[in-house]
């Protein structure tokens, strides 16, 4: 604790008589806040000055904090300041604006500095835009820790298309609350592709299928029409336009020159009718994190995702006669909305005459969002690594094989849906029919929504359906259909940041995995899929790494050479046979 610090405020409360105290649970009174437009400054409000009824002012310090805020807003018209209507929940606020945007409103992270650093941290931080009262806001709220200890609440960059027409917004209660939390423990899990999506061994829960899984119902439909049942729109199609194989069978280098299984994606349209975005609503993969109950929150901002990738020279140049002109959208890493309902997010792309990765604000801004120049090339294995921190510094850090290249931005991504039995809920807090949930695999289904009719718009009563919100998708991009296909051989996900030191030393593509290592085979011999045979993909893998000099085939002391004692050792674990 840095006593120094907190001189200040100590010797402020002893003359003013105000009791001061540390605390693990600190709130913020909202009380009297008034939200104007257009454009006013920044809103501000502090646990020094500012205390919730009962709370002190000073937050511990600690490895997590947890926090939540609430208020109970009343509007006003900008003219006359006469009330309009009854007051409204900010999360029926923040609902109207978007639905299910009541859940940002509370989470947890992990302290990545483990302490209260000299500048202060920022705990959150998260923009809101959409329509309410016939108004487009536009509005960022964040919570921040002095190194003090003193916690603020913060009402940044406000903005309104209608200007001073907007009602005003006039908080009559309200708390924003931090408390510390011993984080959970990183989970992650890893993927390899041996022949489908099952994880490898010693991974956690986390799943992925096919985002238009016939299990997962009717999808919605394209652009103009995100939140409406398209009926018409075929099931099944990025399951047929992609395919699992293996390095040797696809005619592909071995990464790290081991051989493996790989999955080659789905370009991000359905190539029957390319240029249909509402038939291109379907085709990705959905990814479930789940990391509930042990990580509480419903959305995670601190987390890292690394792909073992190869681009074929077929989807790195367009389909011209010459077949030499790159394409722009190469990859498309991330859509981090939970069913692919606007443009991609975390996309490789070619700019400017080189390869780059950038993270794009809204889905379409590649070029002015710090696209980040990445050293990859057609038809070589490589290893991304993006580690983000949405929650405290707005930034991911990008590695390529091993080594730090930069940093681009970043974003959140959903966790709302518990796996545990039973814990099944809609945005709106509506409870999942356990039916449902069994037909679809114990996997949220990208495109249920809740009735509505527990938070029904307040103005009409009309019922306003929610989404699970707990997927992110790969390989998905609604607005333009662009992500050509590639060959995957690994991916990880984790809920958390990986620390530098730990990227770095997971160097360059392996077919023995990332993380968690490949296959194990039935003994020595065993190298190439499928595991657990052995047969003439083995032989031929051997021959393959002993011709090129790969450490696969490298079976006997010493090590680096390649001689007849490793083909002795080879051949002798060859006959051995499986068990």
């Amino acid at each position: 604790m840095r006593q120094g610090s907190l001189l200040g405020p100590v010797c402020l409360a002893v003359f003013s008589g105000i009791a001061i105290a540390q605390s693990d649970s600190v709130g913020v009174d909202l009380t009297g806040v008034v939200v104007d437009f257009p454009s006013p400054p920044d809103i501000t409000r502090d646990s020094l000055n500012n205390p919730a009824p009962g709370s002190d002012s000073f937050i511990n310090e600690a490895g997590g904090y947890a926090f939540g805020i609430n208020g109970l807003l009343q509007l006003r018209d900008p003219i006359f300041g006469a009330p309009l209507g009854s007051p409204v929940l900010l999360t029926d606020l923040l609902d109207q604006l978007q639905p299910g945007n009541s859940r940002l409103l509370s989470g947890w992270i992990r302290n990545q500095q483990g302490g209260l650093a000299p500048d202060g941290i920022t705990v959150w931080q998260e923009r809101f835009q959409g329509g309410a009262f016939g108004a487009e806001l536009d509005i960022r709220l964040e919570v921040t820790i002095d190194a003090a200890g003193v916690v603020t609440f913060a009402v940044r960059d406000i903005n309104s298309n209608l200007g001073f027409l907007t009602p005003t917004l006039d908080f009559q209660s309200g708390t924003a609350t931090l408390a510390t939390w011993a984080p959970s423990e990183r989970q992650l899990t890893e993927w390899h592709f041996e022949g489908g999506f099952a994880p490898a061994p010693g991974s956690d829960n986390s799943a992925i299928r096919f985002l238009d899984d016939p299990a997962f119902g009717t999808i919605l439909g394209g652009i103009g029409n995100e939140d409406t049942p398209a009926p018409g729109t075929p099931t099944g199609v990025t399951a047929a336009q992609s395919s699992f194989t293996d390095t040797a069978s696809a005619g592909l280098p071995a990464p790290g020159g081991i051989e493996t299984g790989v999955f080659l994606t789905s370009p991000a349209r359905n190539l029957s009718d390319p240029t249909n975005d509402a038939l291109r609503r379907g085709i990705g993969l959905a990814v479930y994190p789940a990391a509930k109950p042990d990580y509480p929150g419903g959305f995670i901002g601190q987390w890292t995702m690394i792909w073992d990738m190869l681009i074929p020279s077929s989807s790195w140049y367009a389909d011209f006669p010459a077949n030499t002109i790159p394409n722009q959208g190469l990859v498309a890493l991330l859509q981090d909305q939970h069913n692919n309902d606007s443009g991609a997010d975390l996309w490789i792309r070619y700019q400017n005459g080189s390869p780059v990765v950038v993270y794009t604000s809204d889905g379409d801004d590649f070029f002015g969002d710090n696209p980040l120049p990445i050293a990859i090339q057609p038809d070589q294995w490589f290893r991304l690594a993006i580690v983000s921190d949405e929650f405290q510094s707005a930034r991911s850090r990008v590695f390529l094989n091993g080594q730090l290249v930069g940093e681009i931005l970043s974003d959140w991504v959903y966790n709302a849906v518990d796996p545990t039995p039973g814990q099944q809920f809609f945005g709106d807090g509506e409870a999942v029919d356990p039916a449902d949930w069994a037909a679809w695999g114990n996997f949220p289904s990208p495109w249920a929504l809740s009735e509505g009719t527990i938070n029904p718009d307040p103005d009409t009563g009309d019922p306003v359906p929610n989404p699970l919100a707990s997927t992110f998708c790969m390989f998905s991009d609604l607005r333009f259909g662009e992500s050509q296909p590639v060959y995957l051989a690994n991916y990880l996900w984790v809920d958390d940041l990986m620390p530098d030191s730990e990227v770095i030393a997971l160097g360059g593509p392996s077919g023995d995995g990332i993380v968690l290592s490949g296959p194990a085979g039935c003994n020595d011999a065993d190298i190439a899929p499928s595991f657990g045979v052995l047969d003439l993909a083995d032989i031929s893998a051997f021959v393959q790494g002993f011709t090129n000099q790969d450490p696969i085939a490298d079976f006997a002391p010493p090590s680096g050479v390649f001689d007849l004692a490793d083909i002795s050792a080879f051949v002798t674990a060859f006959l051995g046979g499986c068990p």
